[in-house]
């Protein structure tokens, strides 16, 4: 494939929107590409087998929803200290130790975000610091319990999906 144009067409806080025009199989075709600096996913557990969720309201979806700590890369900043920065921001929890774990695409089909997840069950307590936009609840769960609201198709987050499926491996 060949990128034979590539226009901006959108330029904000979260993502940009670009458009390219490829050459393939024969023809041109234009694809929209959403792009974003990359996100952190931070699997917080007090015990073994606890997570901690925060329940936000996402505007896109018209909902409350519950997930693991996440947020984007901000310029200049490692995906470590952005992991560090969102725990303390949505739970007000201060990571003693953190362990990257691995790295995903959100959405490789139109998206460049970059998912990197993370781990800690040694932090000490402490009041959160949300954005002046968000509104956070911030709640210890039992992981049977977020395995029943996932099976129940009440916990819809995929990342957070993902992270339960984890910790309950463990």
């Amino acid at each position: 494939m060949k990128v034979v144009s590539s226009t901006r067409i959108y330029e904000g806080r979260v993502i940009n929107l670009r458009v390219d025009t490829v050459e393939a199989h024969g023809g041109t075709h234009k694809l929209e590409i959403v792009e974003h600096s990359g996100a952190v996913v931070v699997i917080a557990q007090p015990a073994p087998d606890e997570i901690v969720l925060v329940r936000q309201h996402r505007h896109a979806i018209g909902e409350d929803t519950w997930e693991v700590c996440a947020g984007g890369i901000d310029a200049g900043e490692t995906p470590e200290a952005a992991a560090i920065r969102e725990l303390r921001e949505e739970t007000g929890y201060r990571a003693r130790t953190i362990r990257r774990l691995w790295s995903a695409y959100s959405a490789p089909g139109f998206c460049n975000e970059l998912l990197h997840f993370y781990h800690t069950d040694a932090y000490d307590v402490g009041e959160p610091e949300p954005d002046a936009e968000e509104e956070i609840e911030v709640a210890t769960f039992p992981l049977s319990r977020v395995r029943e609201m996932i099976e129940r198709d009440e916990l819809r987050d995929a990342k957070t999906q993902v992270a339960v499926l984890w910790a309950l491996r463990q």
